[in-house]
C-alpha cells in the first residue's frame, strides 16, 4: 500500500518522532511510504528515517498553489492510498489535502494528538485571565477565549468533515471531541494511541539494581507541563529522604527560571541534565513523575514503565486513566478542587519512594502493561484500519 504522511515540519518534537517510528515500521512491513512537510524547519529527524521513505518539504505552512501542486505531483506519481494527516489542527493541512485530492481515490486519516478540548493558544489565555485583577481586561480576555474555543471548534469540525476517519489518542476523548465540536455519533471518530518510540529493553530487568532516584523527562515549560511543580514537590521531600535524588531531563522556556527555583530554595540532590537520550536514565530511575495541566497521551509513561520505572502522575488528563490503575502499576494524584496539590503529590511519591517491596510490585506491573503500546501492537491496529478504509 502506497501511504502519505503529512506534517507541518520534520523538526525535532514528539510527534515528529512518532511519524518517523511508524514510517520506518510501515517501510518494513512492505508498504510504500512518502512523509511531505510543509517546511524543514531548523532541526531536522531526517537521520531517523529509514532510506527507503520518500521525503519532500513545501514551501511553507500554507494552503497555496505551490503546495497543492506538490502535494498532488507525490500523491500521482506515488499512487497514494491513504493520506495521514498528523496536524488534525489547524484546518490549513486538510485544505491543502482537500484541494490536492480534488478527482483522485485518496482516503484520509486525521490524527488529534492532544484532547481536543483544549490546546496551547486555549491554555495561554486561560492562563492570562487566573492572572488579570483588572475588570475590562478579564472581560476582553474572557471574550478572546470564547473566540478562540469557537474557531478551534468550527476547524475541528472542518477537519472530521473532510476526513474518512478521525483518530483521538484515548477512547475518553471521543466524549470530548463530540462536546468539544457539536458533532454526535462521530461514527468516524476512532480511538488509537501511539506507539513506544524508544526500543524496549529485550533483556529480564533487576529490580535492584534500581537507584534511589526520580527523574522527569520531557519539555519544562509553564503552559503545559508545569514543571516548577516537580521543584515545589521536591522541597517538601529532599530533607525527609535525603538518599534520594531528582534528575530533571529535558530542556525548555523554563530551565533558566526552575534551576533558579531549586538554587532559592537551597535544594541540594536536584540535577538538570538538558536534553539526552532517556533510556539511561530509565535503565536507572526507579520513579519517574509527571506534573502537567494537561496531555493527550504522554508516551513517556509507556516508555518509562517498559524499564520498570513506576509513573507518579498528576492525573489532570483523562488519558492517564487509560495507562495507569492507580495502586497496581503506578500512582495517580488526582486534583483537589481542581487544583495541583504539592503536598498531595509528595505523599504520593513518599509512598513510593519507602515501601520497596510494593515500588517492585508496581514496576513488575508496569513492565507488561508497557507491552499494550509496543510498536508491533501498534502497527496491527493501523493495519486493521487501512484495510478497514480499503
Amino acid at each position: 500500500m502506497s501511504i502519505l504522511f503529512l506534517l507541518k515540519s520534520f523538526e525535532i518534537g514528539g510527534l515528529e518522532v512518532v511519524t518517523s517510528v511508524l514510517a520506518n515500521k510501515f517501510v518494513a512491513e512492505g508498504h510504500d511510504v512518502t512523509l511531505w512537510a510543509f517546511y524543514k524547519g531548523k532541526t531536522s529527524l531526517e537521520e531517523r528515517l529509514d532510506k527507503r521513505v520518500n521525503l519532500v518539504y513545501g514551501h511553507g505552512f500554507h494552503s497555496g498553489k505551490a503546495n497543492v501542486a506538490s502535494l498532488r505531483n507525490i500523491i500521482i506519481e506515488k499512487n497514494i492510498q491513504i493520506a495521514i494527516n498528523q496536524w488534525g489542527l489547524p484546518y490549513i493541512p486538510a485544505k491543502t489535502l482537500k484541494r490536492a485530492f480534488r478527482g483522485l481515490d485518496v482516503k484520509t486519516i486525521a490524527v488529534y494528538h492532544n484532547d481536543p478540548s483544549t490546546n496551547g493558544r486555549l491554555k495561554e489565555v486561560e492562563i492570562a485571565i487566573e492572572h488579570c485583577d483588572n475588570p475590562i481586561k478579564l472581560s476582553l480576555l474572557k471574550f478572546k477565549l470564547w473566540t478562540y474555543r469557537k474557531i478551534t471548534s468550527a476547524s475541528m469540525r472542518y477537519i472530521y468533515r473532510n476526513s474518512d476517519r478521525f483518530m483521538v489518542l484515548s477512547q475518553s476523548f471521543i466524549s470530548h471531541f463530540e462536546d468539544f465540536t457539536g458533532i454526535s455519533n462521530a461514527q468516524k471518530l476512532i480511538a488509537q494511541t501511539n506507539p513506544v518510540t524508544i526500543k524496549q529493553p529485550s533483556e529480564t530487568l533487576d529490580l535492584n539494581d534500581k537507584k534511589k532516584e526520580v527523574i522527569y523527562v520531557g519539555r519544562l515549560d509553564y503552559n503545559q507541563k508545569r514543571t516548577y511543580r516537580i521543584i515545589e514537590t521536591w522541597a517538601l521531600l529532599e530533607d525527609i529522604i535525603p538518599d534520594w535524588r531528582l534528575t530533571i531531563v529535558g530542556d525548555g522556556p523554563e530551565r533558566e527560571n526552575l534551576e533558579r527555583f531549586a538554587r532559592d530554595l537551597n535544594l541540594q540532590h536536584v540535577r538538570f541534565e538538558g536534553f539526552q537520550r532517556p533510556e539511561p536514565y530509565y535503565k536507572r530511575a526507579s520513579i519517574l513523575i509527571l506534573t502537567s495541566e494537561y496531555e493527550g497521551f504522554p508516551l513517556v509513561l509507556a516508555e518509562c514503565m517498559s524499564f520498570g520505572v513506576v509513573p507518579v502522575v498528576y492525573g489532570s488528563y483523562s488519558a492517564v486513566y487509560d495507562i495507569i490503575k492507580d495502586g497496581e502499576n503506578g500512582l495517580i494524584v488526582k486534583p483537589q478542587n481542581g487544583e495541583f496539590k504539592a503536598e498531595a503529590m509528595a505523599k504520593a511519591l513518599e509512598q513510593a519512594m519507602t515501601d520497596e517491596d510494593k515500588r517492585h510490585d508496581m514496576a513488575e506491573k508496569s513492565i507488561a502493561t508497557s507491552q499494550n503500546y509496543s510498536l508491533d501492537v501498534i502497527y496491527k491496529q493501523w493495519e486493521g484500519l487501512f484495510n478497514d478504509l480499503k
